[in-house]
């Protein structure tokens, strides 16, 4: 108990010293606050989700699907696919469209311009992106 009390009370101390030396604490990166990507401006997006990424994960209701070696590179309206050492280049070609859920969302064509895709949300380190076919997986990619 005694522990506890300690802990809680260096915590508030360290928080107030951080406030007090003219820095403010960052919420998103203390408490890794999802943050949602639907309803934030194109240019918000775009500077969320630049750099390189991990794919991780793609599922839906029946199937999870594992990556390995796969990662995507976000540049502003640009991505390089990189699988197995092999990189491609491409365009994301972003536009407002509907995501089929009755809101209108800022789809790109990372994947497959045949088969768009729209960033869902960021929590941490972690990068959420729902695609827009009959199969509707979402795809989690890691900050690398």
């Amino acid at each position: 108990m005694k522990k506890l009390l300690l802990i809680s009370i260096l915590a508030i101390t360290c928080m107030f010293t951080a406030i007090s030396n003219g820095k403010q604490l960052n919420v998103y990166e203390t408490h890794q606050t999802e943050v949602t990507l639907q309803d934030k401006p194109l240019s918000e997006i775009k500077k969320l989700i630049n750099g390189r990424w991990e794919l991780v994960t793609g599922q839906n209701s029946r199937e999870l699907n594992e990556f390995e070696k796969t990662f995507i590179e976000f540049k502003g309206d640009d991505y390089v696919w990189i699988e197995d050492g092999v990189a491609e280049k491409g365009k994301l070609n972003w536009r407002k469209a509907p995501a089929g859920n009755g809101n209108e969302v800022y789809i790109m064509d990372a994947f497959y311009a045949e088969f768009p895709s729209y960033p869902i949300s960021v929590k941490g380190d972690t990068l959420f992106i729902q695609d827009c076919t009959a199969t509707a997986y979402k795809y989690t990619l890691v900050r690398k």
